[in-house]
């Protein structure tokens, strides 16, 4: 039988396995890869697993990335995971039924999306027989699993009695429709009453972590957020020139320290000047070394990134405000995760499938 033949059984056998397994437990309460799809469904996290993962397929099969830079990938993610001996590597996949070669995938599937361009269409069997790997290896199925977690643990503590939501509401219906959609639901055996019910709490759930959320992230805690981040998340704007070479740039650096301005240089050199606007915990690590003290006027530089030399001068630097829409949402992200954090420690406890 050809390996055409066989791969909807196996990638059937696959979703299968990976649906029934417990993932994890969250005071006491074992947790299985169906409840993560569902979960994943009504947090949108699910569809664009397989969506990216999609993309992935069909830009690798568009233009496969150099064997080389995959290798170096899974060396990263070795590292990264703490697989430092290819016992402990095998053991790791194993565990969560993975392959050396789904390892591979997932890592070109990564740089390929990474490098973008025109994917090609992918059957959804394709998907399927990856989508294991793919979940487990992005840490997908870990965010998942936190995000259902961080919802039962905030009912718990604030003594919350959660009903399911009617099965008859739109949403429900809409929700076990989204489910079945997915390649992984389309797959799934379960009764549609079944899927229903699971989604119901969920979404009841999901629904009541609302009010922890917004206590979570009150005035008074995203102000001391921007006072911990005073430095990192200052902006800085400045104008960058690249004038080719390391003595170009050390000249071009002398020439801004004597007050001529940036566009003069640039126009004289025939080089572009780049207007940036960045908060210093985005900045590449040299940049963000010689901004560190930096003030409005300060020259920085001469730094090499990417084999190129460069110079700039600083325009504005602010600190970091409340009512600044980036620094305000990432600061409630910040508060949000330590409180996360928080409420986990020692409710979670993670199996060996994720």
């Amino acid at each position: 039988m050809s390996a055409a033949a066989t791969a909807p059984e196996e990638a059937r056998t696959r979703i299968d396995e990976l649906l029934a397994a417990p993932v994890l437990a969250v005071d006491g309460c074992e947790l299985t890869g169906r409840d993560l799809l569902a979960a994943g469904v009504v947090s949108g996290r699910w569809p664009r697993l397989e969506r990216e993962l999609s993309e992935g397929l069909g830009l690798v099969a568009a233009e496969p990335p150099p064997d080389a830079e995959v290798g170096e990938a899974v060396r990263a993610f070795r590292l990264d995971h703490g697989l430092l001996s290819a016992e402990d590597l095998r053991a790791w996949m194993r565990s969560r039924g993975l392959t050396h070669a789904g390892l591979k995938g997932v890592s070109a599937r990564v740089l390929a999306r990474a490098r973008g361009g025109s994917p090609e269409s992918v059957a959804p069997d394709e998907v399927a027989l990856a989508l294991p790997a793919e979940a487990v290896c992005t840490g997908a199925l870990r965010e998942i699993g936190f995000w259902l977690g961080d919802r039962m643990l905030s009912a718990a503590i604030g003594g919350a009695s959660i009903e399911p939501l009617a099965l008859e509401r739109p949403l429900v219906q809409q929700l076990v429709f989204d489910e079945a959609r997915t390649v992984a639901g389309g797959i799934s055996p379960l009764p549609g009453l079944e899927r229903a019910e699971r989604l119901a709490w969920i979404a009841a759930l999901d629904q009541a972590h609302r009010p922890w959320e917004a206590d979570a992230t009150g005035p008074a805690e995203v102000a001391a957020k921007l006072h911990e981040k005073e430095l990192d998340w200052c902006r800085f704007d400045i104008d960058e020139l690249r004038p080719g070479s390391e003595g170009a740039a050390a000249e071009a650096a002398r020439q801004l320290a004597e007050g001529v301005e940036p566009a003069a240089i640039a126009a004289a050199a025939s080089v572009p000047l780049t207007p940036l606007r960045f908060l210093l915990v985005d900045a590449p690590p040299e940049l963000a070394r010689a901004l560190t003290g930096a003030v409005v006027g300060d020259v920085i530089g001469p730094w090499s990134e990417e084999g190129e030399y460069a110079v700039a001068r600083v325009r504005e630097r602010q600190a970091p405000q409340a009512d600044d829409d980036e620094i305000g949402t990432r600061a409630r992200e910040d508060v949000l995760a330590d409180a996360a954090t928080r409420l986990r420690a020692g409710r979670v406890r993670w199996y060996d499938r994720a």
